[in-house]
C-alpha cells in the first residue's frame, strides 16, 4: 500500500477512524475524500482526492411578521371593496329595469292648458 500525501501541503494523510472514506492531513488539518472520476476519452475510472468543504455555521434568520395593510385575504379593506363592487354591479345590471318600473308607477304629470 502506498502512502498518500496531501495535495496542498504534502503532509501525510491518515484515514479517519469513524469514516474510512475520509482522509485527514496531519499538517494542515484539511479533510479529503476519494471520488471516482470517469474519463470520457479512455473510458476508465480512477480515484481522485477531493477536498471536503468545512462546515459552515448556520443560524436561521427569524422571519419578521409582515406589516398588515388591510389588503390581506380577510382584511377589512378588501371586504369593503367587495361590498362596494357588489352594489355597483347590481346597479349596472338592474338599474335600468328599476328605473323603467319607477316610470311606470309614477307617470309624468301633464298640465292641461286652457284653450
Amino acid at each position: 500500500m502506498t502512502e498518500l500525501r496531501c495535495p496542498t501541503c504534502g503532509g501525510k494523510l491518515e484515514i479517519d477512524k469513524t469514516n474510512p472514506n475520509i482522509e485527514h492531513c496531519v499538517q494542515c488539518k484539511k479533510t479529503f475524500t476519494f471520488q471516482k472520476v470517469h474519463s470520457q476519452e479512455t473510458g476508465e475510472e480512477r480515484l481522485c482526492l477531493v477536498p471536503v468543504p468545512d462546515r459552515m455555521e448556520y443560524t436561521p434568520i427569524e422571519k419578521k411578521e409582515p406589516k398588515k395593510t388591510g389588503w390581506e385575504p380577510y382584511g377589512w379593506k378588501r371586504g369593503i371593496a367587495l361590498v362596494i363592487l357588489f352594489f355597483v354591479l347590481m346597479g349596472i345590471m338592474y338599474g335600468p329595469k328599476i328605473y323603467q318600473r319607477y316610470q311606470m308607477d309614477h307617470p309624468p304629470v301633464t298640465t292641461q292648458s286652457q284653450p
